[in-house]
Formats: structure tokens, sequence, C-alpha cells
């Protein structure tokens, strides 16, 4: 307590401010799809998260796997050009967006990337000049659209 408090006294009561990240607790789920085995990173500490409806917007980005093991799935030097993607990506939307990572998805010749955000601020020179920079890497589709229940995720547990 400051020393204006203890002075002046204060007679707004503190309320306890709950944090807009419920916190992480990754699984990894198998999963079959139409195109084969794929592999889901969940964060599924949002599976009971209250704040859903104020992140109604999905971003979602598919990133084309350039150099796969057998199983169509990137090799590990593909995986860590992938995870620096993601980064990038990540931290693009984080200049103007609070953000939720809440999946990827690794499948037959492609990485999905599932990220909630409030409302797109991103004008569309921006937009296109960074994924211009990400398309000189590795191709990626990036849609946005507005899923204010997470549908798109529940699939995944979420």
């Amino acid at each position: 307590m400051s020393i204006f408090k203890n002075f002046f006294g204060s007679n707004k009561k503190e309320l306890p401010v709950e944090a807009i990240y419920p916190g992480e607790s990754f699984s990894i789920l198998k999963l079959d799809m139409p195109d084969g085995l794929s592999f889901a990173t969940v964060n599924s500490a949002y599976k009971d998260y209250p704040h859903k409806k104020l992140f109604p917007y999905l971003a979602g980005f598919e990133m084309e796997i350039l150099n796969k093991n057998n199983n169509d799935h990137p090799d590990n030097e593909e995986a860590e050009i992938l995870n620096d993607l993601q980064d990038r990506i990540e931290n693009f939307l984080k200049e103007k967006h609070t953000v939720h990572s809440v999946a990827r998805v690794t499948r037959n010749g492609a990485r999905d990337i599932l990220i909630f955000i409030d409302e797109p601020k991103f004008t569309e020179e921006e937009t296109k000049s960074f994924f211009d920079q990400i398309n000189s890497v590795r191709a990626v589709n990036f849609t946005i659209e507005k899923d204010p229940k997470w549908n798109a995720v529940k699939g995944l547990g979420l």
C-alpha cells in the first residue's frame, strides 16, 4: 500500500484482475484426416477460457512444407523454418492485437496455425508487405474469419 493511500485513505475496493491469458497446457493430438496422419499441438488451457467472445476473429495460416520425411511431415530443418515463420507471424500480429495462439496442425504437406484476435487492425498494405516477406521463404495462405464461439477449434477439444 502506498504512503498516499495510508495518509488519505481509499474508499475504492481493490478488485482482482483476471488474467487475459489462461496459461499454457499443451497437448499433442494424433488426427486421422482425409489426407493422412496429422498431429495437432493444442494449448488445452483454452478449453474453458471464459473470454472467447472478446477474441472472435480466427486468423488462420496454412504454410507449405517443402522438406518432408517419409510421412510427408517436416524434417528437422524444415520444422525449424516453420517454427521461425510462426514466431514472425505471431510477432507481427502482436504489434496491434492481443494474440491467442491456440493450436497448430501439421498434416500431409502443410502446417496450419490457428490464432484468435479481437478485431483485425492491419491495413491491406501492411498485411501485403509482411506476407510478401513470408512468402519469399514459404508459401502461406492467410485467412481471417469471424468465429465468436471458436467453432473451428472445437474438434481439437477447445
